[in-house]
């Protein structure tokens, strides 16, 4: 893993400065870590011309599993430093773990690594665990054997652990919920709605409880439908027609089409993030193998069943036999020129990858935006949107 030692003072000129609302010509100055100038800094001990390309503030993943090989649910220092340097390579400065459905050990060995990770490695900002208190029908990847009910199966051991969870995904309409979510609430955690089979009666109590955000909106995710000849919406309507709730997509071109995409954007503007959500086969080559879900088999005992498989096909993870999506091999960096190409302007695509999920996780005062005082996570990109350049901390890393 690449140390972040700071270096006292640099400046980035002849660029196209990457602001939330707009593109501004110019550079920006970093001192002992943080920014300290924006416009046209001069006198430095380092300057580095951008050559016309954009200067961003570093991206933010808060929906990630993994890369360039390996899983974060494979609980080693190693896996994380290797999957973390997969998204740093990418413009990817800070990122939150996601954990997948496991059983409740392997899931807390998840958290004690990644607690433990966070001494050194400040690109990990907390953890998201994605279930494992999710619906059957809409679970997706996620294995069955594995979920839990808030009614009947005890969540202390997320609670247990709320100093490093920033988000935990369930399924909003599961019995007992709303009183599970009052509980994450209060211990400090967004709650997320996702991988659900609900409908609007069902879910109005998990939203008036305080669920705030939705994971990876059209995927594992209710639809309108008819009950008893009343058509009640789904989380996905809900979500699109909501204004107090955020929402994330991943913008892989596969998970959703453009005009998917666009319709997204436009319900949810600046509350609309894009996430990763990408697997250990993130960044490998395309060899046709299969790969392994979350932690590999030996992380889960003897008696465990067959781990779930994904192969890599038309650059998205899938299940073997290709009834369902597994997740991206994308990096949020990756993602950036297709907004573009839907449409989207080009300091909105890269909002929606920096700042928009720097308020979701509640990091927005340091993180997120080329701003005064905030801590010089930087990333040059070039037209193309490929990474150029990679700065965390004030230190170049890429």
């Amino acid at each position: 893993m690449i140390s972040y030692e700071r270096k006292q003072a640099m400046i980035i000129k002849n660029g196209i400065l990457v602001l939330p609302d707009r593109l501004v010509s110019g550079g920006i100055k970093l001192t002992n870590g943080v920014i300290s100038e924006i416009g046209e800094p001069d006198g430095s001990d380092e300057v580095i011309d951008a050559g016309g390309n954009y200067i961003s503030p570093g991206l933010i993943d808060i929906h990630v599993h993994g890369g360039g090989g390996a899983d974060f649910m494979d609980c080693t220092h190693k896996a994380f430093r290797t999957a973390c340097d997969f998204h740093l390579s990418r413009g990817v400065t800070t990122l939150l773990p996601t954990s997948v459905t496991a059983p409740v050990g392997l899931t807390e060995r998840f958290f004690d690594t990644a607690r433990s990770e966070m001494k050194t490695n400040r690109m990990i900002a907390g953890v998201h665990a994605e279930g494992p208190y999710l619906s059957v029908k809409n679970r997706g990847a996620q294995p069955e054997r594995y979920l839990l009910v808030p009614a009947t199966d005890s969540y202390d051991f997320l609670l247990k652990n709320a100093d490093i969870i920033k988000t935990v995904t369930l399924s909003p309409e599961l019995p007992g919920t709303p009183g599970m979510i009052r509980k994450l609430r209060e211990a400090g955690i967004v709650v997320a709605g996702g991988h659900d089979d609900g409908r609007k009666s069902l879910i109005t109590p998990a939203l008036e409880a305080g669920l705030t955000h939705l994971t990876h909106l059209w995927c594992a995710m209710s639809l309108a439908k008819v009950y008893d000849g009343v058509r009640e919406p789904g989380l996905l309507e809900i979500g699109l027609s909501d204004d107090s709730l955020t929402c994330e997509i991943i913008a892989d071109g596969r998970h959703m089409p453009p005009e998917l995409v666009k319709i997204v954007w436009r319900c949810k503007g600046e509350r609309m993030a894009i996430v990763s959500d990408c697997l250990r086969a993130g960044g490998m080559p395309r060899d046709g193998r299969l790969w392994t879900l979350g932690a590999e088999p030996e992380m889960y005992g003897e008696d465990a069943p067959e781990p779930t498989r994904f192969i890599v096909s038309d650059r998205v993870a899938r299940l073997p036999d290709g009834t369902r999506l597994a997740g991206s091999i994308l990096s949020i960096g990756e993602m950036l020129k297709g907004l573009v190409d839907c449409g989207i302007p080009v300091s909105e695509a890269f909002r929606a990858a920096s700042l928009t999920p720097a308020k979701i996780i509640g990091i927005d005062r340091t993180h997120g935006s080329l701003e005064v005082g905030k801590v010089a996570d930087i990333a040059i990109f070039d037209r193309g949107f490929s990474p150029v350049r990679v700065i965390k901390d004030g230190k170049t890393v890429i």
